[in-house]
């Protein structure tokens, strides 16, 4: 997996994934949707024969993009963890 950051400002960014598919992006852009401060998340994969994958993610006025993205991250990192541990208590 390679990530570039294609373009930032303090609402808005871009992220260029390649090597990864609808799985992350679907992932990274629900989760992104359901923080508070953000108003439009999405991915989308520019032609089936790339492998490459776009991120868009905008947050409002009032918050910045950086700590909105960690936000995601780290709420993903916390959800897996806790499907990790369910798992283990029925196996």
């Amino acid at each position: 997996m390679e990530v570039e950051v294609k373009k930032i400002s303090p609402k808005e960014i871009l992220i260029i994934v390649t090597g990864e598919g609808h799985t992350l992006g679907n992932l990274i852009a629900k989760e992104a949707m359901e923080h508070p401060h953000v108003v439009f998340a999405t991915y989308r994969i520019p032609h089936p024969l790339q492998d490459r994958m776009e991120i868009s993610i905008i947050v409002d006025e009032n918050y910045n993009i950086e700590k909105a993205l960690a936000e995601i991250i780290n709420n993903i990192k916390r959800n897996l963890e806790e499907f990790r541990k369910k798992i283990e208590e029925v196996l």
